[in-house]
């Protein structure tokens, strides 16, 4: 059923916030066979609703992000991962004072 892989969608946390470092979480990824990029958006950042055609992968390094989908928000932290499925409607944006560092892969 189309739509149907939202429900699929929820934050795994990969490390607890102190020991998530940008190498610590990128060698999780890579162990899956998933290339990342790390990118940085300073506080207030917002992204319009969009979306990809490709399943989004999101991990966060440090600082604070809230994506939301039309079904459901999360508010992720350091160490925090969250796979976007390709074409799913998405909106995020930094929360707090402090830029938030990221991991982004396409899968």
């Amino acid at each position: 059923m189309p739509g149907s892989r939202l429900l699929e969608m929820d934050i795994l946390r990969l490390m607890e916030p102190g020991k998530a470092t940008a190498q610590n979480l990128g060698e999780i990824l890579r162990r899956e066979g998933i290339e990342s990029e790390l990118c940085v958006d300073p506080p207030g950042t917002r992204y319009g609703r969009h979306k990809h055609n490709f399943d989004d992968v999101v991990v966060i390094v440090s600082g604070s992000m809230k994506v939301s989908t039309e079904r459901q928000a999360w508010v992720m932290k350091p160490g925090d991962r969250l796979n976007i499925p390709a074409f799913t409607l998405h909106w995020a944006e930094v929360i707090g004072k402090e830029e938030v560092r990221y991991l982004s892969a396409a899968k």
